[in-house]
């Protein structure tokens, strides 16, 4: 069976495609997301209790551990990392 050029070239353009994105969501998921507990985040959208936050100029799921709602352009500090979200909760 033989394949013609632009078919292989395709198929591996689509594997290194891939390996990029894997690259990449393992360096933003990995352990260095410990370090972002404590930082302070601006809340991009309404965490009601779900939204998303600003942290080091990164756009980031988050929601708050106790439910409560909180409004967009608030100041939250990040306390705790989750199944790919943050956990934040308001600075006082």
């Amino acid at each position: 069976m033989i394949f013609s050029l632009p078919l292989i070239l395709i198929a591996l353009a689509l594997l290194l495609g891939v390996f990029v994105v894997a690259l990449a969501l393992r360096k933003r998921f990995g352990n260095s997301d410990l370090r972002l507990i404590g930082e302070p985040a601006h809340v991009e959208t309404s965490l009601a209790p779900i939204g998303s936050v600003i942290v080091n100029g990164e756009l980031w799921p988050a929601q708050s551990p106790s439910g409560e709602v909180i409004p967009a352009r608030s100041r939250v500090r990040i306390v705790a990392v989750q199944d790919m979200s943050l956990l934040v909760e308001t600075c006082h």
